[in-house]
């Protein structure tokens, strides 16, 4: 029985936060350093948080050793911002149906910090279905998130994986392009971060307005 794994980005795919985790970083960043705004001027679709908060750190030329007191205020602050994110259609039966299937898996292949991410995923009761995924862990690509989310489904789920097996669910081009990096295939939803015209530009396997119609996407998912 020929096995897929469904790599899932959060932000914009599963869930729209509203722009709450650049809020919670500038809230995070000025009461730290007393800067303000000091995540305005970045674009944070398709990125990976620890380059992004890198980048700010080097910029403001704050002391980066501070980077994980930072990383765990930014996570609290979180918490307290993600009331107004709300879950995209279909998800939910998405992710039960793909449980429920011996042929196909889920894990993680997102920007976010683990801690973001899970913070994020609990907010809707999704963390058990992710029990590993790559994340974003120190100065990266996104390829490499995803590759990093591959090579640990394969060590839990005990199953090969090979690049075609794969199915990268995204929201951006930059999805498309680091799912092209690894050799996976490519569904791309219109629910985040890309315009139809970019997403169909860059050519992903399947373009979605968004995964409301669960069991379609599950068949396809399957072929």
């Amino acid at each position: 029985m020929r096995k897929k794994l469904l790599l899932w980005d959060i932000d914009g795919t599963m869930i729209r936060a509203k722009g709450t985790g650049k809020r919670a970083m500038n809230r995070t960043f000025r009461e730290m350093f007393g800067v303000e705004d000091a995540f305005d001027n970045l674009s944070m679709a398709g990125g990976l948080d620890y380059n992004i908060i890198f980048s700010v750190f080097q910029e403001q030329a704050a002391d980066v050793s501070r980077l994980p007191e930072f990383f765990d205020a930014y996570c609290q602050t979180l918490k307290t911002e993600l009331s107004i994110a709300e879950l995209m259609p279909g998800v939910l039966q998405v992710l039960q149906l793909a449980e429920q299937d011996a042929r196909l898996h889920n894990a993680l292949g997102t920007g976010n910090l683990e801690p973001g991410a899970r913070i994020k995923l609990d907010l809707f009761a999704l963390n058990r279905f992710f029990p590993v995924g790559g994340f974003s862990e120190s100065i990266a690509e996104r390829y490499q998130v995803l590759q990093t989310g591959v090579a640990r489904a394969r060590s839990h789920y005990r199953e090969d994986f090979a690049p075609e097996q794969v199915i990268v669910i995204g929201d951006t081009v930059k999805d498309i392009e680091a799912a092209r990096r690894i050799g996976a295939q490519v569904a791309a939803v219109k629910t985040g971060g890309g315009s139809h015209e970019e997403l169909a530009a860059a050519k992903p396997d399947l373009l979605l307005d968004n995964l409301a119609d669960a069991t379609a996407f599950i068949e396809w998912c399957r072929i």
